[in-house]
């Protein structure tokens, strides 16, 4: 148990000073973390357009109201702002780092190799997400009326979190396929593009897709299923089911990272 205690103390002060030098490179270059911090804004605003299209000609989507769907929407960028300020642009890198040799160095450091590629450093272009996710889940929550009780709130707080650790693994798997594939790129951009499955409610989808995306590709864990479990519309035995994905997800990463690693030939070499 002191052992645990000790790695977690040792990863957490690493972690504090890698976020101290991304700090200071967001510094360095200004102009360049602007412009990027500028661009969630303007995608957010079409993906706003573009629902607000599809409820001129209807009150519900599968069930859910137009401000059910903005609170899904705000989740979503929750889920996703964290996702991108602390692991999937160190996981790009990581894929970019293999293909080119530059993971060798990475494998010399004296310290735990799947830590380091994970969260070697923190992207703060990414806080444009954070007026997003505010401004969206301000208005939503003003328009809605939601009785939560204690049991609700926690699982929901649960199957939130959650989310933040399946996100993570899935695009872990992803990326660690590039130890076996020359562009493994390809894979998370595919999965990028899938993750637009969760923006919506899932009672639009057929019932085989829609087990699918819970059970085969479980990406309605990313923001369907917390939300729905705040508003009521899905039995809260989902927040377990997501604690038991994360163990199978862990699983597939831990052997699939191991396995890479060693039949990993590098490309400088």
């Amino acid at each position: 148990m002191k052992r645990l205690v000790n790695s977690f103390i040792h990863h957490l002060k690493l972690y504090f000073i890698l976020v101290r030098l991304s700090i200071m490179n967001v510094f360095i270059y200004r102009a360049n973390s602007l412009f990027f911090g500028i661009t969630p804004i303007i995608w957010m605003a079409t993906s706003l357009i573009f629902i607000s299209v599809i409820f001129s000609g209807t009150k519900e989507l599968g069930g859910w109201t137009y401000w059910e769907v903005m609170l899904l929407l705000g989740i979503h960028e929750l889920v996703f702002l964290g996702t991108w300020m602390l692991f999937a642009d160190n996981l790009d890198k990581f894929v970019y780092d293999i293909r080119t040799g530059a993971f060798d160095r990475v494998l010399t450091k004296p310290v735990n190799h799947r830590f380091f590629i994970s969260f070697g450093s923190i992207d703060l272009t990414a806080i444009g997400s954070l007026f997003n996710t505010i401004l969206i889940l301000s208005l939503s929550l003003s328009h809605l009326v939601i009785k939560v009780s204690f049991i609700r709130l926690v699982l929901f707080m649960i199957s939130l979190l959650t989310a933040y650790a399946i996100v993570y693994l899935m695009y872990f798997i992803f990326s660690s396929l590039s130890l076996y594939f020359v562009n493994a790129s390809t894979f998370s951009d595919w999965l990028l593009e899938a993750t637009d499955f969760d923006r919506y409610p899932a009672e639009i989808y057929s019932r085989g897709f829609r087990q699918f995306l819970f059970l085969g590709l479980p990406i309605l864990f990313f923001a369907y299923v917390p939300t729905a479990i705040l508003l009521g519309k899905i039995p809260l035995i989902f927040a377990v089911y997501g604690l038991l994905i994360i163990l199978w997800l862990y699983l597939i990463s831990t052997i699939i990272w191991r396995t890479g690693l060693k039949h990993y030939q590098s490309a400088s070499s």
